[in-house]
């Protein structure tokens, strides 16, 4: 490949899954607007110009507060309301399963019902953009339905659903599985599993997280190959430990610890709880400094 095509000039990179940044939690209900604006700041400057600030699961009350005040800090700055281009809701629409449901309070989830949905999206200016969603929940497909029909882009994720209900699921509209190889349980069918099931439907795209962490080298490399270049998204899934010095940080009500080691963990489970990483080649996971698309294969080559 010559070397001029293995390059791409763009006016900018999106991110779909960002919890926080800089020191400063999206998942805050007193999230100040000045602070808001100072970690967009930060993230334009990775190279970042588009952003769907996510909020994670919690109670009604708590949700209806964040997006209240993204919308707050959004309406107050010209710099938002260029690069925040929508919101992502991740939840209360998932699994509680242990291991499906991820650092996600499972006391906190329910089932779909459109009316919560309206009153969450009014609360947010009509700007939620991304909904992600497990299909197996009551009342899932006609929300999913439901979603689509409005225009929002639903995603799967947070499931253990099947390659049975991940079909009716992009039947019903679904596009997109979020952070696909997490938010999953550990041991898992070796025939039908939502791993397999979202890899093998065409008709998803994919995000995935490639801090080194969520997931490994090897995890990777598979992932892409099934997806290929055209369904393939990167997110962070920064927290507000990214691009922040090593602490204590917030995630709504959870609390992170950023180490030496550029990964969020939850002092719970020692496990990672989103990631402190942003979009920047040379540092995502110290693993790849690029993703080449090459004969129709990804190539991942270690910068170090």
């Amino acid at each position: 490949m010559p070397e001029s095509e293995k390059t791409r000039k763009t006016q900018g990179m999106l991110d779909l899954q960002v919890n926080g940044f800089g020191g400063i939690d999206y998942n805050n209900s007193n999230l100040d607007p000045e602070d808001f604006e100072k970690s967009l700041q930060k993230m334009l400057a990775t190279g970042v110009t588009s952003c769907l600030p996510t909020l994670i699961s919690a109670s009604e009350t708590h949700l209806k507060s964040c997006f209240q005040a993204l919308e707050k800090g959004r309406q107050n700055s010209e710099l938002a309301q260029t690069m925040v281009i929508g919101y992502h809701l991740e939840g209360p629409f998932l699994s509680p399963e242990e291991g499906s449901r991820g650092c996600h309070p499972a006391e906190v989830m329910r089932g779909a019902d459109l009316d919560y949905f309206e009153q969450l999206q009014e609360a947010a200016g009509g700007m939620i953009r991304l909904v992600t969603v497990a299909p197996e929940i009551e009342g899932a497909l006609s929300f999913i339905e439901q979603l689509s029909s409005k225009g929002i882009i639903v995603a799967l994720g947070h499931t253990s659903a099947g390659i049975d209900l991940i079909r009716q699921a992009a039947d019903c509209g679904a596009v997109l599985s979020t952070h696909l190889g997490n938010g999953t349980a550990s041991m898992l069918s070796k025939h039908d599993n939502p791993i397999l099931a979202q890899l093998s439907e065409d008709r998803l795209s994919a995000s995935f997280i490639t801090d080194g962490y969520h997931l490994s080298r090897e995890q990777l490399q598979l992932y892409l190959r099934a997806k290929g270049p055209d369904r393939t998204i990167l997110v962070t899934d920064a927290t507000s430990a990214a691009a922040a010095s090593p602490g204590v940080y917030g995630l709504g009500p959870m609390t992170l610890e950023r180490q030496q080691e550029p990964v969020a963990l939850s002092p719970d489970t020692g496990r990672p709880a989103g990631s402190d990483q942003w979009i920047n080649w040379k540092k995502m996971g110290g693993m790849w400094k690029v993703m080449e698309v090459q004969t129709g294969k990804f190539k991942m080559q270690n910068y170090s």
